[in-house]
Formats: structure tokens, C-alpha cells, sequence
């Protein structure tokens, strides 16, 4: 899914995606850690999306053979699907998303090719205003 090549856009649609949104208009997600809970947090821009989407492993905890102690980011792949389409007013990214959500791939092999599609995406933006391009490798 990754290889998806999404149409051009133009100069408004690449500033209206890459721009900050307001705080009734954020996307909601969270940071899950075995004992401690949920903490939930907002996503502001497409550019934070893409960094929150990771599986942070303790190395510590790892080592010890306790992988039951993982650190998830977690948004709720079909809402990151309709923010990108209605909020950020990506249609075309909102359904390329929209359709890895449907397969009902276990999250963590929905968050590298989810995160590989908002990366192309954000570089495309970028591109597109003759801008530097800071995505996360």
C-alpha cells in the first residue's frame, strides 16, 4: 500500500494538510502502557500524526523477556482515516488510509504502511510548496 502513488494537489489543498488545526478540530489518540493506563493526547497537524505513529519497545524490558511491558501509540485507524478527509480535507489519503483500516490487520502492521503513506504524502505537500522536508525516516 505504501507504493500507492496519490494525485498531485495543488498549492491550497498541500497548505490546508500540512497546517496545524485548532483544538476542537485535533485528532484524539493515546499512549498505552501496561499498569499506567491510557493517556489520552490530541494530534494537531498531519506532520505530528506521523511522528506519533511508532511502537516504542523498553530495550530494558525486553531484554528481561517481559514484552508484555510495550509503550503503544495508538489512534484508531478509520478516525485517522476521516480526520485526514474531512478535518485536513484529504479525500483521496483519508481513503487510502480508510481501506488499510478495513482489512483488520492487526496494528502493528497497519502502523509502518499507514505511516509510509502520510510520509509520501507529507513529502508530496512539501514538494509541492518548495519546501524542506523534515519527515521522520
Amino acid at each position: 500500500m505504501s507504493d500507492t502513488l496519490l494525485t498531485t494537489m495543488d498549492v491550497e489543498q498541500a497548505t490546508k494538510l500540512l497546517r496545524h488545526v485548532d483544538r476542537l478540530e485535533a485528532l484524539e489518540a493515546g499512549i498505552l502502557t501496561p499498569m499506567a493506563g491510557t493517556r489520552p493526547i490530541r494530534i494537531f497537524s498531519l506532520d505530528e500524526a506521523e511522528r506519533f505513529l511508532i511502537i516504542t519497545l523498553d530495550s530494558d524490558t525486553m531484554a528481561a523477556g517481559g514484552s508484555n511491558f510495550a509503550k503503544i501509540n495508538y489512534v484508531e485507524p478509520s478516525h485517522l482515516a476521516k480526520w485526514i478527509d474531512e478535518v485536513l480535507g484529504d479525500k483521496e489519503m483519508g481513503a487510502a488510509i480508510g481501506a488499510l483500516a478495513e482489512t483488520r490487520e492487526p496494528y502493528g502492521f497497519l502502523v509502518p504502511k499507514m505511516k509510509a503513506i502520510i510520509a509520501s504524502r507529507i513529502e508530496q505537500a512539501n514538494q509541492v510548496l518548495g519546501l524542506e522536508s523534515v519527515v521522520a525516516k
